[in-house]
């Protein structure tokens, strides 16, 4: 048996049970599993390694072809769900419906859903989404873009005002997109009524020429994604008419009365279902690195033991270390995107039906979180499933380098990293604030702020022997009490500088707390992640998944106190020994997970043509696949591409240097 089936049969659970837990379901996972099989079985959808190393121009039309044939032969729904980590890049126009289709129907009336939502679905016109400018991205409010109402025509005017204010980034808009979902300054008789959403046509749906008054174009090659034509767009006196800016929460009126209903900030949740989107890849992308790496390292040898066999690396105490926490990492994010998702559709259903906007704050808080260390978490994961696999994880061929390109836009796109999570930091405190008037936590996210004050007269050390190191609860109680301490300190600082110094809110918090505010939201997606984590394995029924996924669960919690032990310590919630108590059972925990490690990312149920990996597939062999892609498979290579560049060797060769060595 090969390295891989003798693994395979050391599994202590159903591999194909779990993966129906992590596809929430055998339904949904027999379509992923169809969806993949299609792709993998026709020539132009599944990967090519000859595709590897091809230019933007190439890749971009590749990706076009490969759009046009899934729409062709697959389900919309599946396209959403699945096709995002099949491909090293980005299908062209999915911003259609990643973006531009679920603004239309969050945002507009039924009319505007008519108008655009529906030839979008038909792909008749083709939607993106720009948001942010040369000069602002996370700055909503500080964007120049301006739109001008007319009574007289009953339109808007749409502008540039400078060079600052052209749109930048917006992806599928640089060569792809007729129509664009952008923001702008509303201005009526010249007065300033917001930030607004308006659909801009840009281009002509039958000859795809640009507009009169649209400057539009790519930006150039990124470090990633580069199947996208992320671009620029300017305006110059662009008229649309009145019913194009989204107003299913806002109305201009014939003459010029502007209303609007409910949050003012409720056009944020299309910003938020783009984020949800990243937190369900991030978990994924990373998901498939470790596939690849684990099963390489149970392959590659290196060094013999005492009795002259050589030694699998994933035998080594330091790589198993290095990746079985990782693991932990991403069925944590896994777990937390999953119920982020629902709380965050839960706002929305709220919002549509009874126009209710009491869970916005809180969803705000826990996606943000979320997409801040998720995303952070899994991209420096990435880095390091790159390492563990040697100089073999620098090859392209390996799959690792693109699951990093693929990841590394998403730590600043779609709300900077540290401006969500200094965003968390603030509604925490203001949280704080509540919840010392009232006595009770404004939400269930910051349950621990019912008991701030207990917290902070009377500390009960929640690890106070070494098998309370393996008591799930327990874990829980220890970052509860860092994230309660963590708010509670901030709090106290900014009582300070506003009571003794005379600061606003504003100033303490941007000036004198934004390390602290950072601190507050990585405490608290840690242990709002673990809670989420703990939940899920209480709640399964299977014993030999819920024994796994418990260890998994509880080595995620310990880790993340190891993290920030310093805090812990500080605070007096933990000691020199307990620390002590922790690291033994964390290594215990990683010993016993060793043999299960495989099971638990092939559950993921990626097949080779997703993984894409000469060193990762699920047949093994990785040197005879690794040497065939290089021979047969590169076109630098191939025979007619010697003979296009011998001609250039050989002006090299005769060439006088102008410096002698």
């Amino acid at each position: 048996m090969s390295a891989l089936e003798i693994a395979r049969k050391k599994i202590s659970f159903d591999v194909n049970k779990l993966s129906h837990f992590i596809w929430e379901g055998e339904e949904r996972f027999k379509r992923f599993m169809a969806f993949q099989k299609l792709c993998s079985s026709d020539p132009l959808l599944r990967n090519n390694p000859k595709d590897i190393g091809i230019g933007r121009a190439e890749t971009y039309e590749l990706y076009a072809r490969k759009m046009k044939k899934l729409l062709e032969v697959a389900d919309l729904r599946d396209i959403k769900e699945f096709a995002t980590l099949i491909y090293p890049e980005a299908l062209v126009s999915s911003l259609n419906y990643e973006m531009f289709m679920p603004t239309i129907l969050n945002l507009g009336t039924d009319e505007q859903v008519k108008l655009f939502y529906e030839p979008a679905s038909r792909w008749e016109i083709l939607g993106c989404y720009s948001q942010t400018e040369l000069a602002h991205g996370s700055d909503i409010n500080r964007i120049e873009t301006t739109a001008t109402y007319d009574k007289q025509t009953k339109s808007f005017i749409i502008n540039t005002p400078s060079l600052k204010a052209t749109k930048w980034w917006g992806s599928d808009m640089g060569i792809t997109a007729t129509h664009v979902v952008t923001q702008a300054q509303l201005y009526i008789d010249g007065k300033r009524c917001g930030v607004q959403n308006f659909v801009v046509q840009i281009r002509d749906v039958k000859t795809h020429q640009t507009l009169p008054g649209v400057l539009v174009g790519d930006i150039g090659a990124k470090f990633g994604y580069n199947s996208k034509d992320n671009g620029y767009l300017r305006f110059d006196n662009v008229r649309i008419p009145k019913v194009n800016m989204l107003s299913k929460y806002v109305n201009v009126s014939d003459d010029g009365q502007f209303t609007k209903t409910g949050d003012d900030k409720v056009w944020h949740a299309t910003m938020q279902l783009m984020r949800q989107h990243f937190l369900d890849s991030v978990w994924k992308c990373l998901g498939i690195g470790l596939t690849i790496v684990i099963r390489y390292s149970l392959q590659r040898k290196q060094f013999k033991d005492s009795l002259g066999q050589e030694i699998p690396i994933f035998d080594y105490q330091l790589q198993q270390h290095k990746l079985i926490p990782l693991i932990a990492e991403m069925y944590g994010c896994m777990l937390g995107s999953k119920k982020v998702f629902a709380m965050a559709q839960d706002n929305v259903a709220r919002i549509k039906q009874k126009n209710d906007f009491s869970k916005m704050m809180e969803v705000h808080v826990v996606l943000s979180a979320s997409k801040a260390y998720y995303t952070w978490n899994c991209f420096f994961a990435l880095e390091k499933v790159r390492q563990c696999a040697g100089g073999h994880g620098y090859s392209y061929y390996s799959g690792i380098p693109p699951l990093i390109t693929e990841m590394s836009p998403c730590v600043v796109a779609e709300g900077d990293n540290t401006v969500l999570s200094l965003s968390v930091g603030k509604v925490l405190l203001m949280y704080l604030n509540k919840a010392m008037q009232s006595g009770k936590a404004p939400n269930t996210t910051c349950d621990y702020l019912e008991d701030i004050f207990n917290y902070l007269t009377e500390l009960k050390q929640p690890l106070v022997s070494k098998e309370c190191t393996r008591d799930l609860n327990k874990v829980l109680a220890a970052l509860r009490y860092n994230v309660a301490f963590n708010v509670a300190n901030a709090g106290q600082k900014l009582q300070t500088l506003m009571g003794d110094k005379g600061l606003t809110f504003k100033e303490a918090t941007d000036k004198h707390l934004g390390i602290l505010l950072q601190e507050i939201a990585h405490t608290q997606s840690n242990y709002w992640t673990y809670r989420t984590f703990l939940e899920e394995v209480n709640a399964l029924t299977d014993p030999n998944i819920k024994s796994a996924l418990t260890q998994l669960c509880l080595l995620y919690g310990l880790n993340k106190i190891l993290e920030q032990q310093g805090q812990l310590f500080e605070y007096g919630v933990l000691s020199g020994p307990q620390f002590v108590w922790i690291r033994e059972t964390r290594d215990e925990l990683i010993s016993n997970l060793k043999d299960n490690a495989l099971g638990l990312v092939e559950a993921i149920a990626y097949d080779d043509n997703s993984v894409r990996s000469a060193i990762g597939d699920s047949q093994g062999n990785p040197y005879e696949k690794l040497y065939h892609w290089a021979k047969d498979l590169n076109p630098l290579n191939e025979p007619e591409f010697h003979e296009q560049v011998f001609k250039t060797i050989k002006t090299i060769r005769t060439a006088s240097p102008h410096a002698k060595l």
